[in-house]
């Protein structure tokens, strides 16, 4: 999972989401739920708003289409992050619609939510927090476990199944690909060859399980960065760390 900054929407789907917001306001509290589920099928707003803020998600995921939970490619869905059926009138609320795989919304998360019991969720919203503070993942592993007995990252790690079937694996295939490119990089820079140094990081930043990617960068500058990294390839630190290619990932 990859901290994501969420832009503003064009005026005029914004002003959209704000009238179907205002329909729903004006039905009665009762009536609400099923309210919300008609009018998110609705012909018109799936034609008029559905598309359009399924393609401004795309716009600001991470790598192609990533789903903002588990970080697989060609996320499809708009998922709401808390529930139609537990908030309706979060049902058009921007900063409550996040891109999702099919797997993330329908078979694992689905309609599960949980208070923290302050006044937010118990789930990690990339969007609003960074993923870092609750969730750290075992590079070599590819497995997540909570920072410190985070509430959030157990949560997380659960409801959105991030442990489950081939995900560790495959996040553990990214990382030898990273290490990979990364030393691809470096080979290219002593080069000059800008145009390769350019191409590796796009592909690192745009791969399938980027979050691979960004847990090696942020782990790298932490304190337990020489033991985390001790049985890697030498120079492997020392390049998470490069000044050059982390302003390559605006970290």
């Amino acid at each position: 999972m990859i901290r994501i900054v969420r832009p503003r929407l064009p005026t005029e789907l914004e002003a959209s989401l704000l009238a179907l917001t205002q329909e729903m306001a004006h039905t009665p509290a009762l009536e609400r739920g099923d309210h919300a589920e008609r009018m998110w099928e609705r012909k018109s707003v799936r034609r008029d708003v559905y598309q359009q803020v399924r393609e401004a998600l795309k716009d600001m995921a991470p790598g192609w289409d990533c789903c903002m939970y588990c970080g697989n490619h060609l996320a499809d869905t708009v998922d709401h992050f808390v529930p139609k059926s537990r908030c309706a009138l979060r049902t058009f609320y921007w900063p409550n619609l996040l891109l999702a795989c099919s797997t993330c919304n329908t078979r694992f998360k689905g309609n599960k939510h949980r208070s923290d019991g302050l006044v937010g969720s118990l789930l990690i919203d990339p969007t609003r927090e960074n993923p870092f503070d609750h969730l750290d993942l075992g590079l070599a592993s590819g497995v997540y476990r909570p920072v410190e007995g985070s509430p959030k990252g157990e949560w997380t790690i659960d409801v959105c199944g991030l442990n489950t079937g081939k995900r560790p694996r495959v996040r553990a295939d990214t990382w030898l690909n990273l290490a990979d490119d990364l030393k691809g990089w470096a080979r290219a820079r002593g080069e000059g060859d800008v145009r390769n140094m350019r191409r590796k990081v796009y592909r690192m930043r745009t791969q399938p399980f980027a979050d691979v990617c960004y847990a090696a960068l942020h782990k790298a500058v932490s304190d337990d960065a020489p033991s985390i990294f001790a049985e890697e390839e030498p120079g492997l630190l020392d390049l998470l760390r490069d000044d050059e290619l982390r302003a390559s990932f605006q970290v």
